[in-house]
């Protein structure tokens, strides 16, 4: 299936979209165009080309502040202490019930982190968090590898070094 990935727009069938967890579908259903007019998230959605009003899935993105305390050790120590500092925020990612373990997911992550980068040339940030839903969620990241906070068991981040080298890899 050809599919495409693009803002969130009113063609879009929001209140159609199903994922499995309450939250998320009443998120994208009745949430979303709000967050977008008011500039708080930028959200994505993810659709076949030959049918783009279904949403097979999205994420929503933002900036967010971080403590030092919420990196590893190993990744505190080129990192200021005396402020909080900028990072960016994967908010929500999600795929319909009928669409997981199809990697959509993954398309939709890998779209977040370049859009991330493109962010990250006009406004320095220092890495992609995520709050994961539970820990299934928490392995999906994982997998990718997201790093655990040290504060919080089911955040996780991505240093910004380490997304530009594995999707720019030259």
């Amino acid at each position: 299936m050809e599919i495409i990935i693009e803002p969130l727009a009113r063609k879009h069938n929001k209140r159609g979209f199903r994922c499995g967890n309450d939250q998320l579908n009443f998120y994208i259903g009745k949430i979303a165009a709000q967050h977008i007019k008011n500039g708080v998230y930028r959200i994505f959605v993810l659709a076949p080309k030959a049918n783009p009003t279904v949403i097979i899935g999205y994420y929503s993105i933002t900036t967010c502040d971080v403590r030092v305390e919420s990196f590893q050790p190993s990744d505190r120590k080129k990192l200021p202490k005396s402020h909080p500092l900028p990072a960016g925020r994967l908010a929500r990612l999600a795929v319909t019930t009928k669409h997981q373990g199809q990697d959509f997911g993954e398309k939709l992550l890998i779209h977040a982190m370049r859009n991330f980068l493109s962010a990250q040339e006009a406004v320095g940030m220092c890495a992609l968090f995520v709050d994961a839903k539970d820990e299934s969620a928490g392995n999906f990241y994982r997998k990718y590898g997201f790093i655990q906070s040290s504060d919080d068991p089911l955040q996780f981040y991505l240093p910004t070094a380490t997304i530009r080298k594995a999707l720019n890899p030259i």
